[in-house]
């Protein structure tokens, strides 16, 4: 069970608080895709509503789907357990914050275990911070638990113990329900606290605390500098596990990658370079300086500027320049070359190809071994409507070239530089001028005399 139905009034921000996304990735899904790698195939989160974006983005967060409960009434956790009571079979439960994105799956795979091999009805996850401000505070006489008191509702004493607790309840489905309904509302905050449970669980005789490895998992998220610490940490996390897989990293501080971001081995990223997404690079490429890639698979031993690379595909063995702009819907097949300044969306460029510097392709098909010269534009909108261009194999495209679409030029044909072709260019011919005509052979012009 995740919650995920507070305000987040603090983070001062119209986007709920659990959509506000740590390297790329919502809170709240991060927190789900952390369950699932721990092994938890029924995952039910609860929302402040059923169509709301929290909602829309949690049935968004992968496979296997979760589930949807609604606390209406931002209350406190203890309520927000009781909203996903119904929807709850199984004997044992996790509960988990959705503004604590920095969990990992070891962990929580370690509090459940420990949880399934004892006979208590609870186990909670503690950590020893340097300061504890703003996390309920493990209360123990002689060492044993006796609660935990929240930051708000502690006396002075109270609230200067280190030990905190981490968030994360392990507990006995069948005890818990019958544990809430004796949850007396906090004398401050008039909510009712999921951590009184564990008075109960110390009562019956049956709670035990399970402390985490590392104690920046424990990370709350409730203002924005919060949000920047869990920046910080999560992306030092995804570095440090690309440079252990074999990836070259020049400048870690300077190097933002996301969440879920694949890079291959003996790939080297340049500072300044930003991979964001669903983006893959293959093995034995160089990055950068100051490149951003953003929902792109690249292939193996591509070279890539400071260029802009958006939801495109590239080919094994393709060279971009730098101040190259690759927008969606572009594919480059293998041993591709662009030159600096260079535009392609929405358009298939051909294995081989070469595109000179300060060109556009729009909505084009560029063929195999194709030279499209410095200052080429495909002009693919009318003032209306948008059209295609097609180039076959081998072509020869002169500089400053304008292919005023839809327009079609044949295989193995050329244009003159600074032509205007607003025809078709028949396979094999010349054309030159504006508007582009055909030019006259040498055996044209000698059967003419």
């Amino acid at each position: 069970m995740i919650f995920a139905a507070g305000h987040g009034t603090r983070m001062r921000s119209t986007l709920p608080k659990v959509l506000h996304p740590v390297a790329g990735r919502p809170m709240l899904q991060l927190i789900c895709d952390t369950a699932r790698a721990a092994g938890f195939t029924d995952i039910v989160v609860v929302t402040p509503d059923q169509d709301g974006p929290v909602a829309e983005a949690a049935l968004q967060s992968g496979e296997p789907p979760v589930r949807i409960a609604i606390q209406e009434q931002a209350s406190g956790t203890a309520d927000a357990a009781l909203a996903a009571r119904p929807l709850i079979q199984r004997p044992n439960l996790l509960m988990l914050n959705s503004d604590q994105p920095l969990f990992v799956a070891r962990t929580l795979r370690a509090i459940a275990e420990r949880h399934q091999a004892s006979t208590h009805a609870l186990t909670f996850l503690t950590a020893h911070l340097a300061d504890p401000t703003g996390f309920g505070r493990v209360v123990r006489r002689n060492g044993r638990i006796e609660g935990v008191v929240e930051d708000i509702e502690g006396d002075s004493a109270e609230v200067g113990a280190p030990e905190v607790n981490a968030g994360a309840y392990a507990m006995d489905a069948e005890w818990l329900w019958l544990a809430l309904d004796r949850i007396e509302p906090g004398a401050v905050s008039g909510e009712r606290y999921l951590t009184a449970v564990i008075e109960h669980a110390v009562a019956d005789g049956g709670a035990q605390a399970h402390q985490v490895a590392e104690a920046s998992e424990v990370q709350h998220v409730s203002t924005q500098t919060d949000l920047a610490e869990a920046e910080r940490i999560m992306r030092e996390r995804v570095r440090l596990q690309l440079m252990e897989s074999g990836v070259t990293i020049l400048d870690p501080l300077t190097t933002y990658v996301d969440v879920g971001v694949s890079v291959g081995a003996d790939t080297t990223l340049e500072p300044g370079v930003h991979l964001k997404g669903t983006t893959i690079v293959g093995a034995g490429c160089h990055i950068g300086p100051n490149a951003i890639l953003r929902d792109v698979t690249i292939g193996d031993r591509c070279v890539i500027g400071g260029s802009t690379l958006e939801q495109s595909t590239l080919a094994d063995d393709v060279t971009v320049g730098p101040y190259c702009h690759l927008r969606a819907g572009t594919t480059v097949e293998s041993d591709a070359y662009l030159g600096n300044y260079s535009e392609v969306k929405a358009s298939r460029i051909g294995a081989g190809t070469k595109i000179g510097h300060f060109s556009y392709i729009g909505d084009a098909d560029i063929g195999r071994q194709v030279n499209i010269g410095a200052g080429t534009v495909t002009v693919n909108y009318d003032g209306e409507d948008k059209h295609p261009t097609r180039v076959g194999d081998g072509a020869f495209i002169g500089s400053d070239s304008m292919l005023v679409a839809p327009v079609e030029v044949g295989e193995g044909a050329r244009t003159a530089a600074g032509s205007v072709v607003t025809r078709d260019v028949a396979p094999g011919s010349l054309v030159m001028g504006v508007p582009a005509r055909e030019a006259e052979t040498r055996d044209q012009a000698e059967r003419g005399s």
